[in-house]
């Protein structure tokens, strides 16, 4: 950490969680593309009406909450079926075409619709993505992940992605991921296979269901008694008030840790626990802070974090003595996580660094007001650094990750 110290300390950088997540999807009530703030079962059941037979996500709020989930955003969309954009099911009732309902998912960034009705967020901004309809609409569905891809790496989310419902098999899922190459990204992560559930509307009979629900809210709990950083997979990863739609063998759980895809597997006494923990890059990523999610998902609580709690740094000159602000301010940060066990080594130098000043500027930059941070994490080995770039500019800040 630098010795020296500005003559008056900044403002500190506090840590903003990474654990609250964002469901989009169609709902038996509530306005639409409004991102409605619920902390509790109850609460989205005021709003949205419980559970809705057609609304994959009604049933995966549920289960944020009952896996320890603590905060959720909820934004409901039209269902097209109910707009004339619908076919007949060979039970003769309504349902939107896959199309149509893939649209409505994704909406409109102009607008401010769909899932880009989340880009307005500034209190408590979801840091965790599930859309597990998309599961449901087969070609479309992967359309609807690869806009909702693009939209978490804009705004600093995870994205889990659900297994297809034609994709049920290991084999099939693997050929589905083959045929989408780009959801492979180090901003995503799927767990498979699907659980099962008692419908409350099919009086408690079993009915499966996308898993990302469960498994957000296992991942708010785990960041909130083990931190970000900490793997959530293994004996202490135990999801609640599910089963498993199959199990896997051995055979066939090594493949698919090969493919980058997180398995969930029942484990006597412990129930169905996580399995995994790698990104949709993880087969091709060589960095770790790409093919792991912990990791993933801490740089994005640290370029969050840092990037939020220095926006104060854009309304001051651009100059050596605000370097030595900033740089005192993102170290004492950082020197508070390493002493938590966020980062490896047995000395703050070896855990991480913190440079801002003319090597990370050009002239060009402070002379216009773009003071630039590269910030090197020891993730996995001491003094073997995850490097990022985080901006701030005159009117506003902006992060640069690397």
């Amino acid at each position: 950490m630098d010795s020296s110290a500005p003559a008056a300390p900044p403002e500190p950088i506090y840590a903003l969680p990474v654990d609250v997540a964002a469901f989009v999807d169609t709902f038996a009530q509530g306005p639409y593309h409004e991102p409605v703030p619920v902390t509790s079962w109850a609460e989205f059941q005021m709003f949205f009406g419980g559970f809705e037979a057609t609304s994959e996500a009604s049933y995966a709020v549920y289960l944020f909450f009952e896996n320890g989930g603590e905060f959720a955003w909820v934004v409901r969309v039209p269902d097209p079926a109910e707009s004339g954009l619908a076919l007949l099911s060979a039970s003769g009732e309504r349902q939107a075409s896959p199309s149509a309902l893939a649209d409505s998912l994704i909406g409109g960034t102009d607008a401010s619709t769909g899932m880009h009705a989340l880009r307005g967020l500034e209190r408590k901004r979801p840091g965790i993505l599930a859309i597990p309809r998309a599961a449901e609409l087969g070609a479309h569905g992967a359309r609807v992940y690869t806009e909702a891809l693009a939209l978490a790496r804009e705004l600093g989310m995870f994205l889990l992605i659900d297994p297809p419902l034609l994709a049920d098999s290991p084999a099939e899922l693997q050929d589905w991921l083959g045929a989408n190459p780009d959801l492979r990204d180090g901003n995503a992560a799927l767990y498979y296979p699907r659980l099962y559930f008692p419908d409350a509307l099919q009086h408690g009979r079993n009915r499966s269901f996308a898993p990302s629900g469960a498994v957000a809210g296992l991942l708010s709990w785990l960041d909130q008694e083990r931190g970000v950083w900490q793997a959530p997979a293994g004996l202490h990863a135990a999801l609640e008030a599910v089963t498993l739609t199959r199990e896997l063998s051995a055979d066939e759980v090594a493949p698919l840790t090969r493919a980058g895809i997180n398995t969930i597997r029942e484990f006597p006494g412990h129930g169905a626990v996580l399995w995994g923990a790698r990104t949709l890059a993880g087969s091709t990523a060589t960095d770790p802070e790409w093919k792991y999610v912990p990791i993933r998902r801490y740089l994005l609580f640290l370029e969050r974090s840092i990037s939020q709690g220095l926006r104060w740094a854009a309304v001051e000159p651009n100059a050596e003595p605000l370097w030595l602000k900033v740089r005192f301010a993102t170290e004492t940060f950082l020197t508070d996580l390493w002493r938590k066990g966020a980062m490896q080594g047995n000395t703050a130098k070896d855990a991480f660094f913190v440079h801002c000043d003319r090597s990370t500027m050009t002239q060009d930059d402070i002379d216009n007001g773009r003071l630039v941070l590269r910030i090197g994490i020891a993730a996995v080995k001491p003094a073997e650094f995850a490097v990022l770039r985080i901006g701030v500019w005159a009117g506003g800040e902006r992060p640069d990750p690397e």
